[in-house]
């Protein structure tokens, strides 16, 4: 485990600290198998995608932050760390075998003290900081969470398709609270809820448009009940749908366990100013509802529009990609960087340093790395192309990633394909809908030179 602090740290407990989990993704295989490279490292803009997540840690003053990866990925994320220009104290700690993102927090434990954020390390988000860490603030949720609508496809990349699993959400619109959570296995027009939830809830609304960032705040105790309930895998598919239920099935409290980590009632403060969720408690209590039913509160922030996604799939990768590039304020083409004669760079692309593009290349809507090698007369169309890559003459790609050090012969044409890091691709060579993984002559000698799908 290795610690890099930026400046100089105030020692005083913090009030929340971050886990960022920099763990592989199986949709992202395809891009850091071959190189052994993490996922977190990957470009998004011609920056680590994880640099997005720090940042935006850090414009909302959590800055005691512990990144959470493999044992294979420590060195490089280490590397970067140290080089990295931020205001936070970042430990990165390297875990064994993880089974689940549940398991990697039980891993961490010792580490938190208090309330703590889970966030992916793939996630580039909008959302104010400030404004949803201060709402955490106000309300002392026991979970919180961020759902947004599922942000409009730049055009995708890559031979894969995004993987969907529609959602069907319910929040309390009163009290911005996640009550209902469930996959849609089949959609129709009926849908059966429990009639506990709509008299615990009656001005829920519902969505099946709505996707979860795995962006979340917990209270300590809800760690405590992790660590005791080791069936408790993924905190998005077993720990807070779980939550989500027990605030209308009061059964779930004593039968999963929750109650017994659950800190007292009294501990449970309202503030004086917030009149919604002060008359709502007092109106339960009148009731006779029991004060457990107060204690677990899951909030929910809610995201419509803006830029909001995970990078945990090539298609989703490539959006990132495009949507980043369109909104940076740096430079599109770095003043290090070569254009000859008749290129043109779209204003929506980038180009990073010391790169070198020849006569009549053109260049729409993708990023391309740094010290790039691009020939004569290349079109680059609605793709991401890595460091260290080369390029020759008269190559076409669209919807394509190429990772570094990739060799693209003269007169390749590639559309929807991802090539590997360190491939070779021939002269003339054509390929459709592919993964290009190794040097491509094995798959041209039998006979695969292109395929549809």
């Amino acid at each position: 485990m290795f610690s890099v602090n930026s400046q100089p740290f105030d020692t005083r407990e913090p009030e929340l600290v971050a886990v960022v989990l920099a763990l592989p993704e199986d949709g992202m295989d395809l891009l850091t198998e071959r190189a052994n490279m993490s996922h977190a490292l990957l470009p998004v803009a011609n920056r680590p995608m994880i640099w997005y997540t720090l940042q935006w840690l850090e414009q909302g003053s959590i800055l005691d932050i512990k990144i959470v990866t493999t044992r294979e990925s420590e060195a490089d994320i280490v590397s970067y760390i140290e080089v990295y220009k931020g205001m936070a104290n970042i430990t990165v700690k390297a875990l064994g075998e993880v089974d689940g993102t549940a398991d990697a927090l039980r891993q961490v434990a010792p580490l938190i003290k208090g309330s703590f954020v889970v966030v992916p390390c793939d996630l580039v988000v909008d959302v104010p900081p400030m404004h949803f860490f201060d709402l955490i603030r106000i309300r002392r949720p026991a979970a919180a969470t961020v759902f947004c609508e599922a942000m409009k496809s730049e055009g995708g990349g890559g031979s894969s398709k995004p993987k969907h699993v529609p959602l069907c959400v319910g929040i309390d619109q009163p009290s911005s609270r996640l009550v209902l959570l469930q996959e849609i296995e089949k959609k129709s027009e009926d849908l059966a809820l429990p009639m506990a939830l709509i008299r615990r809830f009656p001005s829920m609304a519902v969505s099946d448009k709505m996707q979860d960032t795995h962006l979340y705040v917990f209270q300590r105790w809800i760690l405590d009940f992790v660590l005791a309930h080791q069936e408790i895998v993924s905190l998005q598919d077993d720990l807070l749908p779980l939550l989500v239920r027990a605030q209308s099935q009061p059964h779930l409290l004593e039968k999963s366990g929750i109650v017994k980590h659950m800190p007292a009632p009294a501990a449970q403060r309202i503030d004086e100013y917030d009149t919604t969720v002060r008359l709502e408690q007092q109106e339960r209590i009148g009731s006779g509802e029991r004060p457990e039913y107060d204690s677990l509160e899951v909030f929910v922030y809610v995201r419509r529009g803006g830029i909001v996604g995970r990078a945990n799939e090539v298609p989703r990768y490539c959006d990132l990609n495009s949507v980043a590039a369109k909104i940076s304020t740096g430079p599109r083409t770095d003043s290090s960087a070569v254009l000859a004669q008749q290129t043109q760079v779209g204003a929506e692309s980038m180009v990073g340093a010391s790169s070198q593009l020849r006569e009549r290349c053109s260049v729409k809507r993708s990023v391309v790395g740094a010290h790039c090698n691009i020939g004569r007369d290349v079109k680059i169309i609605n793709s991401v192309v890595m460091d260290h890559v080369t390029i020759g003459d008269g190559v076409k790609l669209e919807s394509c990633v190429v990772c570094k050090l990739a060799n693209i012969g003269n007169n390749a044409q590639l559309k929807g394909c991802e090539v590997g890091t360190n491939v070779f691709v021939p002269d003339a060579s054509s390929f459709k809908n592919m993964s290009v993984t190794e040097d491509s002559d094995a798959l041209l000698d039998e006979g695969m030179q292109t395929e549809f799908r």
